[in-house]
């Protein structure tokens, strides 16, 4: 345990204000992605690509695919170092049904490099170790796909999988002979990026990279460059401050191993199934001349590799659906609705009108749904290893360091906006630093998971949220105007999954004021060196209209409280520091210093030793301890 200095006044701390010393761990990598569009509409973005070169050789852009495990690309044969796999053959890497994919021979090489998509001069990221992927012969398809016969094949079958003749694209095979992207320009291949792994020889994936998980946030940048820094996003390697940044988080459950391993290769870190969680969700399906809703409880794959919103890939979906009266045609598309729900934080009861459905044919048996690329472009998902979880946030994380000033050497980043992050959303997870204002503006949601250092003002406008979650904090901020919301409900060991100490709960700040709210949830907002008055409300009510016990302690300086507030925990005011109540207080109030009440206070005032206690107002009840001393007030309390 390390004490911390608060705004230069620790002769004005009410004993020692402690914070764990920070353990070793693994600092996040960002690792750029792409949003890439569609080929006959430039303004769809259906796609997400990653920059990889292997072994020093040229890098070359990949479709980035949750929905599998594997890298497979066209590969250089003159690339040095670049050996098959011992033993292996070629053979089929199937995707959908199963009627298509790579015809590909598994390589091993030694470097796996990650670019910046727009600027591929120098390496963001090098991977050394062990690493196999596979390298495309063939784009392939069998005879029972369901547009076999609108394409350029060959006359005879490449080779056999499971008993089934696949047949080589030729027109891909042309493509490629003369070097150019593969079976989906732009893209060169796949770099399967799932947090699962069906063979053991799989060892390029994310998984087989970190032991503790990564983040794709792919909620940012959709057509602009407005979001600074790493925009969409890989985070490779997950900390406290990455995890405190989402709370719909989903156990993986009891899982099947028969066709998928325990740990991936190489890193040994957990594996998960293609599948996971329990999740409770609505479709609302159009049936004649309305829509019914459909509920459903089960395992979802989140995919980036599939275009629609939803694929439907489980039997028992088309079987519920039919019993409300809708069909889904194989190959055939529709538009619904559909809702998540059930997370103990209501944000995360997302909701989406006219998204589109999709199916293939010949789904397998069971609960599960997919869950598609346009889910990622409103939402960051995590893929939480060690833990054995899977979770979403509406806001864009990022796990960057940003300034305040302009001219610093760190990424630039002193207001939020509409227009940054996830339409406003932002997660910052890394460090704000500077001497600048941070300004957050009207209908902008920022939620801070990390120690920052910014000194200049922080400036919560109407309408504007600023959210401390975790190990969040803000204490060398000069002052907080808040104008808007200010929520430290979630400070600390919220989520046990965080992994963050419960001596994080205090949020620790130098000054505020404005007609803003402030929601404490259980927690305590200590202000160290006050100047302002606040005018709006405190609250620490849950969405259940339930008081959790938040409490405000006043360690410096003077701050009037105007408002009508109704939180329940203890108001304290320590020796040197002043509190003037012109407005109300639910609770009960410990006073070392001096406190003057022109308004009301509910609950029983407690003067210690050193204390005062004056003014016109009234009061639930006095408690003058040896050494304190109060006026004569006006009390609520019946004899």
């Amino acid at each position: 345990m390390s004490s911390i200095l608060i705004c230069s006044v620790s002769s004005l701390v009410i004993g020692a204000l402690l914070v764990p010393a920070a353990a070793e761990e693994v600092q996040p990598v960002g690792i750029p992605l792409k949003h890439v569009p569609s080929d006959d509409d430039e303004t769809d973005f259906d796609s997400l690509g990653i920059m990889i070169g292997i072994n020093g050789a040229r890098p070359r852009l990949y479709q980035f695919d949750t929905g599998s495990d594997m890298f497979i690309g066209q590969f250089d044969e003159t690339v040095s170092g670049v050996q098959p796999v011992p033993g292996s053959k070629p053979g089929l890497y199937g995707y959908g049904d199963g009627t298509y994919g790579y015809w590909m021979q598994e390589i091993q090489f030694q470097t796996m490099a990650y670019y910046h998509p727009d600027d591929p001069s120098e390496p963001i990221a090098t991977m050394p170790g062990k690493h196999i992927a596979g390298r495309i012969i063939d784009w392939a398809y069998s005879k029972k796909h369901d547009s076999f016969k609108d394409y350029h094949t060959s006359d005879k079958p490449i080779g056999n999988h499971d008993g089934v003749a696949y047949y080589a694209d030729l027109d891909v095979r042309a493509r490629m002979k003369k070097g150019e992207p593969s079976d989906h320009p732009p893209f060169y291949g796949t770099f399967g990026a799932g947090d699962y792994s069906q063979d053991k020889t799989y060892m390029a994936s994310p998984g087989t990279q970190t032991k503790s998980g990564y983040v794709v946030a792919a909620n940012s940048n959709i057509g602009n460059n407005n979001t600074p820094g790493c925009a969409p996003c890989l985070s490779l390697h997950l900390t406290p401050q990455l995890r405190a940044q989402f709370t719909a988080v989903m156990p993986w459950g009891k899982l099947d191993y028969d066709y998928s391993l325990r740990q991936f290769p190489s890193s040994n870190a957990n594996a998960s199934n293609m599948h996971d969680g329990n999740y409770s969700y609505t479709i609302s399906v159009p049936v004649g001349k309305k829509k019914r809703a459909v509920d459903f409880r089960g395992p979802i794959l989140f995919d980036t590799g599939t275009a629609e919103f939803i694929l439907v890939d489980a039997d028992t979906t088309l079987t519920k659906f039919r019993a409300k009266g809708y069909k889904l045609a194989e190959y055939d598309q529709d538009s619904v609705d559909i809702k998540f729900y059930g997370f103990e934080d209501t944000l995360n009861d997302l909701e989406y009108d006219d998204v589109i459905i999709g199916r293939l044919a010949d789904e397998a048996s069971g609960n599960t749904v997919t869950i598609g690329l346009p889910f990622f472009q409103e939402n960051s998902v995590m893929y939480d290893l060690e833990k054995k979880v899977t979770a979403y946030s509406p806001y864009f994380v990022t796990t960057a360091d940003y300034s305040t000033d302009a001219k610093a050497n760190t990424l630039h980043l002193s207001e939020v906006s509409e227009d940054i992050g996830s339409s406003g959303w932002v997660g910052l997870a890394g460090i704000l630093s500077g001497k600048g204002d941070f300004k957050i503006k009207k209908d902008a949601n920022v939620r801070m998971t990390g120690a920052n250092s910014y000194i200049g003002a922080t400036h919560i406008a109407d309408g504007a949220h600023l959210h401390l979650a975790g190990p969040g904090s803000i204490e060398h901020s000069a002052r907080i105007l808040n104008e808007g919301t200010f929520n430290i409900e979630q400070k600390g060991a919220h989520i046990a999954q965080w992994g963050v100490d419960k001596a994080y709960e205090d949020a620790v700040i130098c000054d505020i004021s404005g007609s803003g709210d402030i929601i404490l949830g259980a927690n305590r907002l200590i202000v160290t060196a006050a100047t302002g008055s606040i005018s709006g409300s405190i609250t620490d009510y849950d969405d259940n209209y339930k008081n959790l016990g938040g409490g405000l302690v006043l360690v410096g300086g003077q701050l009037t409280i105007e408002g009508d507030n109704d939180f329940s925990g203890l108001t304290e005011v320590a020796s040197g520091a002043e509190m003037h109540v012109t407005g109300q207080l639910t609770g009960d109030v410990s006073v070392y210093g001096k406190l003057i009440v022109d308004g009301q206070v509910f609950g029983t005032v407690k003067v210690n030793d050193g204390g005062t206690l004056s003014g016109t107002g009234t009061v639930g009840a006095v408690n003058v301890q040896p050494g304190g001393t109060a006026a004569r007030m006006k009390t609520t309390v019946v004899d």
